[in-house]
C-alpha cells in the first residue's frame, strides 16, 4: 500500500504581513527597518505594490558601505537586487526548496501578477515541523525540513569557522 502525503505549496508555509521598502527610501531608513523588525531582508515595491526586488543586509554592506555612500542620501533603488529569485504562490514547496538551493538564497518573494503577496524563507519551512503526525510515516512536511536543514547546511550564506570563532 503506498501512502499517500499531502502536497504542501508555498502560500500553505509563507509569511503574508511582510515589512516592505519603498525603493524612494533611503538606506539608513530601510537598515532600522530591518534591526528593528529582526530581518535580514526586505521586499521593495512600489507604491501599488508592484514587486520591484529585494533589499538584504548583504546588499546594504557590500553595494552601500563598502563603496562609501552614504546611507542617509542613498537610496534604496541604488542598492537593491533588482529580479530576485522569487515563486508563486502556488508553487510546491519542494520545488520552492530546490531554487533555494540551485540560487543559494534562504528566501524567496512570492509574487503573483507582479504584485508581492508574501515571502517564504528556509525558517518558515522548518516551523512546518508542528505539522509533521508521527515519525513512522511522515509527510512530505517532515521530508521538506529534512531538505530544508541540509540546505540550510550547504548553503554559502552561512559562515562556520572553527579555527577564528571561539
Amino acid at each position: 500500500m503506498v501512502l499517500k502525503t499531502k502536497q504542501l505549496i508555498v502560500k500553505d508555509l509563507m509569511q503574508r504581513n511582510v515589512f516592505t521598502a519603498q525603493p524612494n527610501q533611503t538606506i539608513f531608513s530601510v537598515s532600522v527597518l530591518m534591526a528593528s523588525k529582526n530581518v535580514g531582508a526586505v521586499p521593495v515595491v512600489k507604491e501599488d505594490g508592484t514587486f520591484v526586488g529585494i533589499i538584504t543586509d548583504r546588499d546594504i554592506v557590500t553595494r552601500c558601505n563598502a563603496l562609501g555612500k552614504d546611507p542617509n542620501k542613498t537610496q534604496v533603488c541604488e542598492c537593491l537586487t533588482a529580479n530576485p529569485t522569487r515563486t508563486v504562490p502556488s508553487q510546491p514547496v519542494r520545488d520552492a526548496i530546490k531554487l533555494m538551493a540551485d540560487f543559494g538564497t534562504r528566501r524567496l518573494p512570492v509574487v503573483e501578477n507582479d504584485k508581492l503577496v508574501g515571502i517564504i524563507s528556509i525558517s518558515d519551512i522548518a516551523k512546518a515541523s508542528a505539522f509533521c503526525p508521527n515519525e513512522k510515516h511522515p509527510d512530505e512536511s517532515c521530508i521538506l525540513i529534512d531538505m530544508a536543514k541540509e540546505l540550510q547546511k550547504s548553503s554559502h550564506l552561512e559562515h562556520e569557522c572553527n579555527s577564528c570563532c571561539l
